[in-house]
């Protein structure tokens, strides 16, 4: 049975991984282990990435033709659903409200969230004004996203 102890730790007593459990309120130092861990996930996913840079190269396309008219500019995926909310808002005098108004609006109620939602627990159920914010905000930019997609698609030289 092993002998649990409380109180502070004693002049030159060491925690170390095998007793750190018999005093569950102290800790092992940071550093050296966890910097060590770290460095080693990081040395090998930066080796991932370079590996998986040298084997599959990115295609380069013509260079850019600085002289065409025909060229539509278009966001990258990640970007669609924005672009489509300007959509809502033409003219140079809404443009502001839907690209900069709105998106702070949504920013300030991310942040008043933990004052917005006060309940300690996890359940969704039990978080219904939450999860109806969160719902309807994903809802809005997968909806967005596809209405982008599918005007891109159907633009002259479609293909996002």
């Amino acid at each position: 049975m092993v002998e649990v102890r409380r109180g502070p730790v004693e002049k030159g007593e060491v925690i170390t991984e095998e007793n750190v459990y018999d005093r569950p309120d102290e800790t092992i130092g940071f550093f050296p282990s966890q910097i060590v861990a770290d460095l080693a996930v990081s040395a090998a996913l930066l080796a991932i990435v370079v590996a998986l840079s040298y084997l599959v190269p990115a295609p380069l396309t013509e260079p850019v033709d600085i002289s065409t008219t025909t060229y539509v500019p278009r966001p990258e995926w990640f970007f669609m659903f924005y672009d489509q909310m300007l959509m809502f808002f033409p003219g140079y005098a809404l443009i502001p409200f839907g690209g900069i108004v709105i998106p702070t609006l949504v920013f300030i109620l991310f942040f008043a969230v933990p004052w917005l939602d006060t309940e300690p627990g996890h359940s969704p159920v039990k978080r219904p004004f939450m999860t109806i914010v969160a719902f309807l905000i994903i809802l809005t930019v997968v909806f967005n996203l596809l209405l982008g997609i599918i005007r891109i698609l159907n633009f002259p030289g479609g293909s996002p």
